[in-house]
């Protein structure tokens, strides 16, 4: 998903971390004559907070004599499995959180992401829009090495059918220990958070996801509650992690929308 592109902060504590944010396309240096004093333009800056929002796996039961009858390690088994279940909350607050509820989510990519080329239709989308949202992006963010597509799987087999007007396919495979798969020259990465095509629905994200700051507190805290369900003969597993995120410069990464 977008964690795997995303800019990664690990912390050893939860304490909010403020966390500046800035559009700079706009800005550039000047031109001055002999002898000319240079004038002034400030950086305009943005906060944010990155805080530790805590996810729960949900607590798995599991009696004693499964435990001790098994044939297979059944804790490693359950620690696999919670650990699908942490990555895979995360990932959908990574995309699609609010930044607003209570407890209160993250602000993900799809709340963080302003900028947005809609499309002509709410249940297609073609090469041309795809191509107008890459130039749309600044070629600034363009030649950064976390330059990406961002879609589900979905979406890619949509994209995977398509030709531009030469009748050329959007989408080129992989070469073995070379390049890899490639839409319009882009590379991309799959998520299955990010929505389908919808009216209103951000389905596709293109930009320097960079730019998007996830900030993780020693990832994940596995428990194990011995006593808890002990009249049951059972025992209990538990995992914590908190996590939070923010897209540091909104002019990074952009949408293609749904009308």
């Amino acid at each position: 998903g977008i964690a795997s592109v995303a800019q990664l902060l690990t912390t050893s504590t939860g304490q909010d971390i403020t966390w500046s944010t800035s559009d700079g396309t706009t800005e550039e240096g000047e031109l001055l004559a002999e002898n000319t004093a240079a004038t002034e333009q400030d950086v305009t800056f943005g906060t944010a907070i990155l805080g530790a929002k805590k996810l729960s796996s949900k607590i798995i039961r599991v009696s004693n004599e499964l435990l001790q009858d098994s044939g297979v390690d059944i804790e490693s088994y359950l620690a696999n499995r919670i650990a699908q279940r942490i990555g895979r909350g995360e990932a959908k607050y990574l995309v699609q959180g609010t930044g607003t509820g209570s407890p209160l989510q993250p602000k993900g990519l799809a709340a963080s992401v302003t900028g947005t080329i809609q499309t002509a239709a709410s249940a297609a989308f073609t090469w041309k829009e795809m191509n107008a949202l890459k130039h749309a992006i600044d070629p600034a963010y363009r030649g950064g090495p976390k330059y990406r597509w961002a879609f589900n799987d979905a979406t890619l087999q949509t994209i995977e059918e398509m030709e531009d007007g030469q009748k050329r396919p959007l989408w080129l495979p992989d070469i073995a220990g070379g390049t890899p798969a490639t839409v319009l020259g882009i590379p991309y990465v799959i998520d299955q958070a990010i929505d389908g095509i919808g009216t209103g629905k951000k389905f596709i994200f293109l930009g320097d996801f960079n730019r998007f700051i996830i900030r993780r507190v020693t990832y994940m805290e596995l428990k194990r509650l011995v006593e808890r369900y002990a009249e049951f003969d059972q025992v209990a597993f538990l995992a914590f992690h908190r996590f939070d995120c923010v897209l540091e410069d909104v002019a990074a990464i952009k949408a293609l929308t749904g009308k």
